[in-house]
């Protein structure tokens, strides 16, 4: 079967003589000869299965156009539950390969809601709700620590993998350990 609009199984796509690639730059000549409204399709029909199929990302093209109203007439605010609403909609999917702790935090960072999903046991979600409620900016919330017996060498793996050099030393407290040069 043919791929088109991007999707790639192998090296090469094979596009039947009936298709042809688009070019973006004559985006608008094709919008003047398929579409004689010259504003496109509206959503009804653009999302009309039995006239257009299935559609991807990839089926689309925004152009810019004439709008009738100022930019700070635009509302993007909505509503999450009765009584809260984000101005700012940035939401994420309560799905268990999207959003658990760490998603939640930069979510809520940039303004936006986490949603945690559901398909783990009570007590992990309320887990990842702590996480979420303790996190203050800049702060290291699972730090990595070395013990007193940590040799150098063990010091200088954990840098090679982790990326840093300086390590905590617990037990009673003991100090830093730090790679400087």
């Amino acid at each position: 079967m043919p791929l088109t609009n991007g999707d790639v199984v192998s090296s090469t796509i094979n596009l039947s003589a009936a298709q042809q690639r688009l070019d973006f730059s004559t985006a608008l000549e094709v919008l003047s000869e398929e579409y004689p409204s010259g504003d496109g399709l509206d959503a009804k029909t653009l999302l009309d299965s039995k006239i257009n199929g299935g559609l991807t990302y990839n089926d689309f093209l925004v152009l810019p156009g004439y709008i009738g109203f100022a930019a700070s007439d635009v509302a993007l605010e909505s509503p999450v539950t009765k009584r809260i609403s984000l101005k700012t909609p940035l939401v994420s999917s309560p799905m268990d390969t999207v959003t658990e702790h760490s998603m939640a935090i930069h979510m809520a960072l940039l303004g936006g809601l986490g949603v945690i999903h559901h398909n783990c046991s009570v007590e992990d979600q309320a887990e990842m709700v702590r996480k979420v409620k303790r996190f203050e900016n800049g702060f290291i919330l699972d730090p990595v620590v070395l013990s007193p017996t940590t040799t150098v060498g063990e010091a200088k793996q954990l840098k090679e993998k982790w990326g840093f050099g300086g390590f905590p030393v617990t037990g009673m407290f003991y100090g830093f350990f730090i790679d400087v040069e």
